[in-house]
């Protein structure tokens, strides 16, 4: 059988010293840090699902606030195109005005020059006529 002696105490006594100490020294800080470690981890993972949220929330506001831009621009070319043609209409129906009464006038001036040359060339051809006829009487 097994007999207990002195070496074999003395074996389980370093042993379990050993045990305690390297769990003291080595395995406990290691614990430590591990679990310091995980905790930053967790830390930075809330973190950065926080800075996720945050980023995407933005972005949608972002979108939202563009896609407001595009309407109210949209809206203004729109309403700045129907002035601008409005405007033209105007202008257009204005100028139609002012040349059919350069026309009007400018017919009337032709008729005035007309009739006045008729006079002119009848009161002329009155006068040649005499002196034809006084040529062909002489």
């Amino acid at each position: 059988m097994l007999a207990i002696n002195a070496t074999l105490l003395l074996v389980f006594v370093l042993i379990w010293l050993t045990v305690i100490l390297l769990k003291k020294l080595f395995f406990d800080p290691l614990q430590q840090i591990r679990a310091k470690r995980e905790g930053l981890l967790a830390e930075d993972k809330k973190a950065w699902e926080r800075a996720r949220r945050e980023t995407e929330a933005l972005a949608q506001k972002i979108e939202a606030e563009l896609k407001k831009a595009r309407q109210e621009a949209l809206a203004q070319k729109q309403h700045l195109e129907a002035e601008a043609l409005q405007a033209r209409s105007e202008l257009l129906a204005r100028m139609q005005a002012e040349y059919r009464q350069q026309v009007a006038q400018a017919r009337e001036e032709i008729a005035q020059v007309t009739k006045e040359l008729k006079q002119q060339l009848e009161g002329e051809v009155e006068a040649l006529a005499a002196k034809i006829e006084e040529r062909l009487l002489n």
